[in-house]
Formats: C-alpha cells, sequence, structure tokens
C-alpha cells in the first residue's frame, strides 16, 4: 500500500524548505517513521503545494540524488533544467595525479625488460638534443614556402635520433643524457581553439589527444632506442608552447620506465635542470625566460655544489630554433660558461613566415662530453 504523502505533509515541506530533495526526505522519513512516501510522489506532492526555494542549483542538485562518496573528484549533472558541472574542491589534486601515476606504475610494474646494456667505462656522455619538434604545427607550403605537419614531424625526429646516435657511436658512450620537452608539443590549451601556455593561437593539424599520445609513443620509441646504446638519464625541459603538457609526459614516461633496468627519468617541476658528469656541468633550461648573459651566474647559484667540483659548464637551450652560441668573458669569480641555442627539425608557420623568421638550417644536434676533457666531440643532422 502506498504511503500517503498528505500523511507527512508537515515533515515533507519541514525538509524540503530545509534544503533536501526528495531523495534525503524519504531518507529521513524512513529513518523517522521506518516508511516514507515513493519519491515521485513527494515530487508531484511538492509541485501541488506550491513550496518554492530560491536556490535553484540546490534544487536541481539536491532532487537528482546526487550523493556522492566522501573521496570523489568531480561529477556532471544533466537535467532538463540545467546542466552543472561540480567539482570537489577538498581533494588535493597532488593526490589525483599521484593516484593516477601509482595506477600506471601498478600497471606495468611486472613488465620484464629484455633489454641488456653491456657496462663500460669509456668516460663519455652523450646528448642528443633534438629541440623544438613542435608536434601537431601544421604549415601550408604555399604560404609558408615549406609543408609541415604531425607526420613530417615525427618522421624527421626518428631520422635526427638515428643519424645523431649513428654519428656518435665512434666516441664509445658510458652513458646518455636526453633532454625531452622543449616545446615537443606546439600547443598546451585546446579550448576554443588550440593555444599555447599563455594563451598564444595555433595551428594544429589533429585532436590534442592524438596528439599527446603521438608524442608518449614517439618518446618511448626513442628512450628505447637510446637504452640499447647506453644506460639513459631523461631530463624533462618545460617551455613556452606546451609546459603543462611536457609535464604530462613526464609523468607518464616516469611510469612507464619505473622499473627499467637503465633508465631513470626527471620529472621534478623545475624550470631549469643540471646535470654532471665528471668535470662537466650542464644546464638545461628552454630560453624563453632568460637571458644568456644571466645564465652564468644563475647556475653558479642554483648548482652551487656541482659548480665547485667543475670546470668544463655549458647550457643547452631550445626556443630560437636556430644555432647561436655565447661565452662568457672569464672573470675572477667564476670561469667561462658556454650558452648554447640548438636549431630545430620544425618548418616555420604562417606567423613566422610573415616576420620573415625564415633561412635557420633545420636539424638536430648532439654533444659528446668527456669526463675530464671537457666537450670532445659534436655531431650534427642537417635537414635540407
Amino acid at each position: 500500500m502506498a504511503v500517503s504523502t498528505e500523511k507527512y505533509r508537515e515533515d515533507i515541506e519541514e525538509l524540503y524548505s530545509s534544503g533536501l530533495g526528495r531523495s534525503r526526505i524519504v531518507k529521513t522519513l524512513n529513518q523517522r517513521y521506518g516508511e516514507s512516501p515513493h519519491p515521485a510522489n513527494i515530487s508531484k506532492a511538492i509541485l501541488r503545494w506550491g513550496i518554492k526555494r530560491e536556490n535553484t542549483f540546490s534544487d536541481v542538485l539536491d532532487d537528482s540524488g546526487f550523493i556522492p562518496p566522501d573521496n570523489w573528484n568531480y561529477g556532471w549533472l544533466k537535467t532538463k533544467d540545467a546542466s552543472i558541472f561540480i567539482k570537489n574542491i577538498g581533494v588535493d589534486q597532488k593526490e589525483i595525479i599521484s593516484d593516477y601515476v601509482d595506477a600506471i606504475k601498478e600497471a606495468i610494474n611486472n613488465t620484464e625488460w629484455s633489454i641488456t646494456v653491456k657496462q663500460t667505462s669509456y668516460d663519455n656522455l652523450f646528448v642528443p638534443c633534438i629541440f623544438d619538434l613542435h608536434l601537431g604545427k601544421l604549415a601550408w607550403g604555399e604560404e609558408t614556402g615549406e609543408d609541415y605537419d604531425t607526420k613530417i614531424a615525427v618522421a624527421r625526429f626518428r631520422v635526427a635520433l638515428t643519424d645523431l646516435i649513428e654519428k656518435a657511436k665512434g666516441y664509445k658512450i658510458e652513458r646518455i643524457l636526453f633532454p625531452v620537452g622543449n616545446d615537443i608539443y606546439n600547443s598546451d590549451r585546446a579550448k576554443p581553439f588550440p593555444q599555447t601556455t599563455a594563451g598564444t593561437p595555433q595551428m594544429d593539424d589533429l585532436r590534442w589527444q592524438k596528439l599527446f599520445r603521438m608524442g608518449i609513443q614517439l618518446i618511448t620509441e626513442a628512450v628505447i632506442q637510446l637504452s640499447k646504446l647506453a644506460p639513459v638519464d631523461v631530463k624533462m625541459v618545460y617551455s613556452n608552447h606546451d609546459h603543462e603538457r611536457v609535464f604530462y609526459l613526464g609523468e607518464t614516461l616516469s611510469a612507464v620506465f619505473n622499473n627499467h633496468p637503465t633508465v631513470n627519468v626527471d620529472n621534478s617541476p623545475k624550470m631549469r635542470k643540471y646535470y654532471q658528469w665528471g668535470e662537466c656541468l650542464i644546464g638545461l633550461t628552454h630560453g624563453h625566460n632568460d637571458k644568456s648573459n644571466n645564465l652564468p651566474l644563475v647556475m653558479a647559484q642554483e648548482a652551487k655544489e656541482m659548480w665547485g667540483s667543475t670546470f668544463y659548464r655549458e647550457w643547452l637551450l631550445g626556443h630560437l630554433h636556430h644555432r647561436k652560441q655565447y661565452t662568457t668573458d672569464t672573470a675572477k669569480d667564476y670561469r667561462g660558461v658556454n650558452v648554447r641555442y640548438i636549431t630545430s627539425p620544425s618548418a616555420p608557420d604562417a606567423w613566422h613566415s610573415e616576420r620573415s623568421f625564415v633561412g635557420a638550417i633545420k636539424g638536430a644536434e648532439g654533444f659528446i662530453y668527456n669526463k675530464k676533457e671537457g666537450i670532445i666531440g659534436i655531431v650534427i643532422h642537417n635537414i635540407k
């Protein structure tokens, strides 16, 4: 037998006016009396009695019966009257990211890597630099003088890496430092249109989800390829076109190579990263926020211990899409520091073409550092 709404009218009016929706009214009535009218009948009765509440948002949310668990992250409630996106601000986003990464690590933790690297002691470090790939950039040859899209970018990256590896093999490599990032993606934001991290509009040729997956696949393949030559230290370098996506890429790579025997991924959020190889100190940053003449003293301040135990010091930067090198004047407080800007395999887009930023030789570069002698070799891949 159906329970009459009139029997509990006073309770229903009180509970509804206090802000409860029909689901919670039913729950409260059951707690009080051991019975309750059907939720649909309560809704009809409230409409029939003409009871109104000022807060439409609360009405829709409560009447939906949306009662999430304590650890919920977000939800999207859609009814004929409203579409509400609800976010739980009490949930720590760092915990969400950490849980996501831990889940990936757990899923692949049993992966058995079949890669065996012969341990050597040649004292040589190889640093392949394929900067400013701008994966996703779309350039139309009739407008810019050269076509460029995702397929071209991927092909150029793979050919460049293979060429640099072949040219570096003669130096008998003991370890590899692989900088990843430096505008590997052309954009960071997707809506309402592709944009850089700062919001500058971009022309991309694929959906952002597909581009992100392609970047993961490309860099994963590259790390595995390099790891067959020597142990690899990956350093994520944040940039102006894709700051956030580079971080997400780094978190994914950290999970993928979590239990790899010879691969280490550094995805710390610092904009400038440092690496010591014997008496060599290498600084990595994209270059969009830094003046070259300030970088030597920045290095001395941020990497004091490494600075004090090294003799050869260099910065490797991207951003400018062409080769450029500065050498600081020798001073009594510090020895000379080289600041190198690395070329790019990317073609100019419409914006660069309109402003005559064209003509730079495209390609990639690799550097070989000896623990005691400093830089002893440079390998170059040029694109005609």
